[in-house]
């Protein structure tokens, strides 16, 4: 009698355990702020600024490094803590200037800016002190 209760414990905590484990593989994990800022750049500004071969300018000069942390820190357009201090976020969200479309021409237009969540994304990661991003991205 106490083999059978033993057994039909183990059994009922075994079925336990099997039913609360999620099926199929975990979910990925959530990505930080840094690297949704970095996957911002990258999709929506690297195009221009930053693809081999391509140079865009700036107000003062080329922008050719937009992943490149260390130059947005050093050139100001990124002043961590402080958005409004931040070109990146000035020229993306107040002037609207960026990014831009073109047309068949090759002619810029205004037409293409980040989305809210794009540009939030950018706010909130400067605000938070402009924590850096992995070197290695997946």
């Amino acid at each position: 009698m106490r083999l059978t209760l033993l057994a039909i414990a183990c059994f009922g905590a075994l079925a336990a355990a099997c039913a609360s484990a999620p099926p199929g593989p975990a979910p990925a994990p959530e990505r930080t702020l840094e690297q949704q800022a970095f996957d911002v750049l990258r999709s929506r500004c690297w195009g221009c600024h930053g693809e081999p071969g391509k140079q865009a300018f700036g107000e003062t000069g080329p922008v050719d490094w937009i992943l490149d942390y260390d130059k947005l820190i050093d050139y100001r357009l990124v002043v961590p803590g402080k958005p409004g201090k931040s070109r990146l976020v000035y020229i993306t969200d107040v002037e609207g200037k960026m990014p831009r479309a073109f047309d068949e021409n090759g002619i810029p237009s205004l037409a293409d800016s980040l989305s809210d969540e794009e540009q939030q994304i950018l706010i909130d990661w400067v605000k938070a002190g402009a924590p850096r991003w992995p070197k290695e991205q997946p």
